[in-house]
């Protein structure tokens, strides 16, 4: 299982569920929401860990607050203001959903158009391209999986439009979720950003930019890491709260060439808000019509249902980009992302006109702490009685699980480490060069302590034990462990697989 699956699992057994009444929304200023500024610092305090974390309320179609927490680089001590750039991972999808929407209004594109006919020249094995859709793409009801797509685009960064097309071409059947049936995965927009810079000849970088960035005035927001280090953005370093050097930032960094289109901006936010509040205000910005209503309108109608829920936030179904689900009596949208050393949130309530930003370059502890910075901040803005006492109270929860949280964390660790090896040659007979025509190169070496040593584009990774002959344990991406798996035919290494991939060695 996962390392950070098992860890956000523990924070919600930790977390002591409650549920709020609502009431008529009022105004509220800034000064409203100094209890939930002292509740931030307490908890950044007390966890010792000052990563950073920006938040921004929308009411009425204005930002009635704004506030900033602990660092974007804690060793140069650089805080967290309203120009700092976070990674805001699958928050990206609401932005290429939308875009997708808009250049169909425009009659660029058909949404109705079948994964068959978006590349009429694959072909596709165990499913039929010709029955799903681009619509089933962006809602997350293919019935289709691509997990060597996912990781090219996401963490290798080894790929190239020759590439990625032909990873397209590898999709095939999810048994577990056929068409129609709603699982969230990164795949579809992957896909679909394949297509859509195909047909409109543009990246889809650059499409978001001119559809949505440009006309909201988004200034400083991009799917460019060179664009923001080119101009000199104040980009936030990813931590940790579990790694062993929490306050080192973890080692795997965004690059142009894993900003993907299924999480793959950077942005502010400020730059968000106003993406909320054109969402909330039938496309309107400053009383000036950016967005045709009726787009904002159907990327709000629910296309798909599930029943689940992710801490507070309950979830019937996913429009276009967008959950769905019912929030302190209210109907709410909703979307956040999730990588390694970032957790980042977007949320909004259409009846009450009411939304939320926050951003945090940490994964684990954030998660639990956005939950809370929820509760408080809409509880505020909808004026709910008493929840100042009760979100306090909540704080206060959190607080006193972080001492668990860590020694859970240190278990953790010793156990992955504690595990005992099951190879069946001598630990040099597996380094060398493995290699997949799509995907690239591994390689695997020795360190001076005789471990090994995976690497993979972007990726690198010091193995630990499993508890199967010839195969070990790697977190690739921090948090997230991966089984990689040696094939061993007469006593020679000949491949290694990780996740349905595999890589052949050279000879």
């Amino acid at each position: 299982m996962r390392w950070l699956t098992l860890m956000k699992t523990s924070l919600q057994y930790l977390l002591v569920a409650t549920t709020f009444l609502s009431s008529q929304a009022m105004a509220v200023t800034p000064h409203d929401f100094d209890g939930l500024a002292s509740a931030i610092r307490r908890v950044k305090d007390a966890s010792a860990h000052p990563t950073g974390t920006a938040v921004a309320v929308v009411k009425n179609g204005k930002v009635v607050y704004e506030g900033y927490f602990g660092y974007a680089d804690i060793d140069a001590k650089v805080p967290i203001d309203r120009n700092t750039s976070f990674y805001i991972a699958s928050t990206t999808k609401p932005f290429l959903a939308l875009n997708t929407l808009l250049a169909e209004s425009g009659g660029k594109l058909d949404t109705r158009t079948s994964m068959q006919a978006m590349i009429p020249a694959a072909r596709f094995n165990g499913f039929d391209a010709s029955a799903l859709t681009v619509k089933n793409l962006l809602t997350h009801t293919s019935g289709v999986d691509n997990p060597s797509l996912v990781w090219a685009t996401a963490f290798s960064g080894i790929h190239n439009a020759d590439s990625r097309l032909r990873l397209v071409g590898n999709s095939y059947p999810n048994d577990k979720a056929p068409l129609g049936t709603f699982k969230y995965t990164n795949v579809g927009y992957n896909i679909a950003s394949v297509w859509l810079e195909q047909t409109l000849a543009t990246p889809w970088q650059d499409q978001l930019a001119a559809s949505i960035f440009a006309p909201l005035g988004m200034t400083r927001t991009t799917a460019y890491i060179s664009q923001a280090e080119g101009n000199g953005w104040t980009l936030a370093k990813p931590y940790s709260f579990v790694a062993v050097n929490r306050n080192t930032p973890l080692y795997l960094r965004k690059t142009d060439a894993t900003m993907h289109a299924a999480g793959g901006l950077l942005s502010t936010a400020p730059d968000l808000a106003k993406f909320l509040i054109a969402q909330l205000a039938d496309g309107k910005l400053d009383g000036m019509q950016i967005f045709p209503a009726s787009i904002i309108s159907q990327s709000h109608d629910r296309q798909a249902r599930t029943d689940s829920s992710y801490l507070d936030f309950k979830r019937d179904g996913y429009a276009w980009g967008w959950y769905t689900g019912e929030y302190k009596g209210k109907r709410m949208l909703h979307h956040f992302g999730a990588f390694a050393g970032f957790h980042a949130h977007l949320s909004f309530i259409p009846e009450a006109n009411v939304g939320l930003v926050v951003l945090n370059n940490e994964d684990i502890l954030s998660a639990r702490l956005t939950n809370l910075i929820a509760d408080y901040a809409y509880g505020i803005a909808l004026d709910e009685s008493d929840i100042e006492a009760k979100a306090s109270t909540r704080f206060d929860g959190l607080v006193q699980d972080i001492k668990q949280l860590e020694k859970a964390a240190a278990q953790q660790h010793a156990s992955i480490n504690g595990r005992a090896w099951h190879l069946s040659l001598p630990r040099q007979a597996y380094a060398g060069r493995y290699t997949n025509a799509l995907l690239g190169d591994m390689t695997v070496g020795l360190n001076g302590n005789d471990q090994l040593i995976l690497r993979w584009g972007q990726l690198s990774a010091v193995a630990t034990g499993y508890d199967k002959q010839d195969h070990v344990r790697v977190e690739f991406a921090p948090n997230s462990g991966e089984v990689v798996a040696f094939v061993v035919k007469d006593r020679k290494v000949e491949a290694i697989d990780v996740d349905g991939m595999t890589f052949e060695k050279a000879r």
